[in-house]
């Protein structure tokens, strides 16, 4: 299942990576923190996370990620 994972900055500032299968790596080969706040990936599309707090380095890779279909043969 892939989550958002939280990292944490400066002012308590949250960036939320797209983390596929709970191994750790983000689509953007950042690790993070085991501890961190984890989300379900509904989340973003429910707008919970805002866009502009979602990694632009994980969101484009999702973005060029080939999407899996129904119909393939």
């Amino acid at each position: 299942m892939t989550t958002l994972r939280a990292e944490y900055g400066v002012a308590t500032a949250v960036l939320w990576h797209i983390v596929p299968d709970a191994n750790g790596a983000a689509l953007c080969h950042r690790l993070l923190s085991s501890i961190a706040e984890v989300r379900p990936m509904t989340d973003a599309d429910c707008e919970d996370a805002e866009v502009s707090q979602l990694c632009p380095r994980c969101r484009t890779a999702l973005e060029r990620a080939p999407r899996e279909t129904d119909d393939q043969s």
